[in-house]
Order: C-alpha cells, then sequence, then structure tokens
C-alpha cells in the first residue's frame, strides 16, 4: 500500500494506492489518518481512487477516524471509491456518513461552496 499526503488549502489529501485489509495495511492506513487528525485543522480527503479491495477492518479504521474528526467539526471525504468499495460501505451500512465525490475538483468545490 502507498499513501501519498498533500495539503490543499486547510484540507489534508490522502491519495491511498493498494488494498486496505486486516494487518500492515489497515495499520498503515491508520497510523496516516492518525497523522493528519493530528497534524491539521481541515477536512480529510481520502481519494480511493487507486484501492482495488478493502475489507471490514479498512471500513473499521475509517468509521473510526470519522468520529475523531467529527469530535473537532471535521470531515472524511471520499473521492472517487470504486463501485465494489461502494458497495461494501453501503452494506456496511455506513455508506452516508461520509460526503463522497467522484473526482478532487468536484469535492473542493462542493466542500468551498458549504461556507
Amino acid at each position: 500500500m502507498i499513501i501519498n499526503k498533500q495539503q490543499i488549502g486547510n484540507c489534508s489529501l490522502l491519495a491511498v494506492e493498494g488494498v486496505i485489509r486486516l494487518g500492515q495495511s489497515a495499520r498503515f492506513l491508520a497510523e496516516a489518518l492518525k497523522r493528519s487528525l493530528a497534524e491539521g485543522d481541515g477536512h480529510v480527503l481520502l481519494d480511493l481512487s487507486e484501492v482495488n479491495y478493502m475489507d471490514s477492518t479498512g471500513i473499521g479504521e475509517l468509521v473510526g477516524h470519522l468520529v475523531r474528526l467529527r469530535a473537532q467539526e471535521r470531515k472524511m471525504i471520499l473521492i472517487q471509491p470504486s463501485e465494489r468499495i461502494s458497495q461494501l460501505l453501503t452494506v456496511a451500512g455506513v455508506a452516508s456518513l461520509f460526503p463522497t465525490y467522484d473526482s478532487l475538483s468536484e469535492a473542493l468545490a462542493a466542500e468551498a461552496g458549504e461556507t
């Protein structure tokens, strides 16, 4: 798994590549999310366009960190999850918790319009 981090304004963009599942990849994602939580004060944009598999452990990490972000009045925004990952989030009953967009530019424009 590869995670590239970039600041866009006060938001953290995490571009994730590979799989997110029980074990090292889930821990790696958790550490990246923890750093974004500690280092910034804006929303966390999670680009999932290059993630080809996620299991329930990955979903658990997303939801767990979403709770921490919400406590700071921040959001976790998903960008371009695959159909398979979108379905997994829906089946798990958590899809509605995450604002989801088809592109980074769409996410930035929509979230900028909320303020």
